[in-house]
C-alpha cells in the first residue's frame, strides 16, 4: 500500500471507495456481502447485535437507494450537465421525495431549496467522486453552469481490481 492510500484512508476514503465498489463492478457480490455480516453478528450471541450497528453495516438499502435516484447515469464520463436537464430534474424531485431515507442511509441533508446540481454533488460526495466545473453555456441572463464527471485519477481501480480477484477467488 502507497503513503497515498495509506493517507487517504486516515480521511475516511474506505467507506466511500466501498459504496462506489458495490454501485458499479461488486454489485452482484452485495446482497451476500450483507446477509454473511448479519449472520456472522447474529451467531456471535444476544448481546453482539445492536440494531444501529446493524443496520450501519448494511450496504444494499443505500445501494438501492442511490440506484432509484440513477447515480450511475451521472458517473457517464463525457456527458455535460447543467442544472436545467431534465435528468436532474428528475434526480432533485425523487431526492426530496425520498430525503428522509437519503438523510438515514446515506447521512445526506437534501431540501427544496437546493439545485439538482447542489444535490448531485452531495450524493457524489458519499462515493468519494463529484462532477467537475467545465464551462457556462446560454447567454448573458440565463448563463448555466456545466459540469461533467470526470475519472478520478485515486488509484481506486487498483483497490477494485484487488477487491474483485478476491471476490472471484472465493466464488470458484
Amino acid at each position: 500500500m502507497t503513503d497515498g492510500l495509506v493517507e487517504k484512508d486516515d480521511d475516511n476514503w474506505y467507506p466511500q471507495l466501498r459504496l462506489h465498489y458495490f454501485i458499479t463492478m461488486g454489485r452482484e457480490y452485495l446482497a451476500e456481502r450483507d446477509r454473511s455480516k448479519a449472520k456472522a453478528q447474529m451467531e456471535a450471541g444476544e448481546n453482539a447485535l445492536w440494531k444501529p450497528d446493524f443496520n450501519r453495516g448494511q450496504l444494499l438499502p443505500a445501494v438501492l437507494l442511490l440506484e432509484e435516484l440513477n447515480i450511475r447515469y451521472f458517473l457517464t464520463p463525457g456527458i455535460m450537465f447543467r442544472g436545467s436537464d431534465v435528468e436532474l430534474q428528475k434526480l432533485k424531485a425523487l431526492a426530496v421525495q425520498h430525503r428522509y431515507f437519503i438523510r438515514d442511509y446515506l447521512g445526506v441533508s437534501v431540501s427544496e431549496g437546493l439545485s439538482g446540481i447542489a444535490i448531485i454533488q452531495r450524493l457524489l460526495s458519499k462515493l468519494g467522486l463529484k462532477l467537475s466545473y467545465v464551462s457556462r453555456m446560454g447567454s448573458r441572463d440565463k448563463r448555466e453552469r456545466v459540469y461533467q464527471f470526470i475519472q478520478p485519477k485515486d488509484e481506486r481501480n487498483v483497490i477494485y481490481q484487488a477487491w474483485q480477484s478476491r471476490v472471484i477467488g472465493v466464488h470458484q
